[in-house]
């Protein structure tokens, strides 16, 4: 079974959000504005975060039903 691909003009997000917290937490050490401790929660946090932004449902999978099944009384 072959492996689907994105289309190659799609941008990479997960790469971009990745690059930008990874520069962010380097000049903020470097600057001493946070110490690397603090740093590691602030980046677990901050990815959580966009985990959970990023696979959020749509606005149609958000309004499922659940499946029709028997009422309770006819169980």
């Amino acid at each position: 079974m072959p492996i689907r691909r994105a289309p190659r003009g799609r941008f990479p997000v997960d790469l971009a959000v990745f690059l930008a917290i990874l520069t962010t937490g380097v000049v903020l050490i470097l600057v001493g504005r946070v110490s690397p401790e603090a740093l590691a929660g602030y980046a677990s946090a901050l990815a959580g975060l966009y985990a959970a932004w990023h696979h959020r449902p749509s606005g149609g999978e958000s309004r499922r039903t659940p499946p029709e099944g028997p009422p309770a009384s006819e169980r």
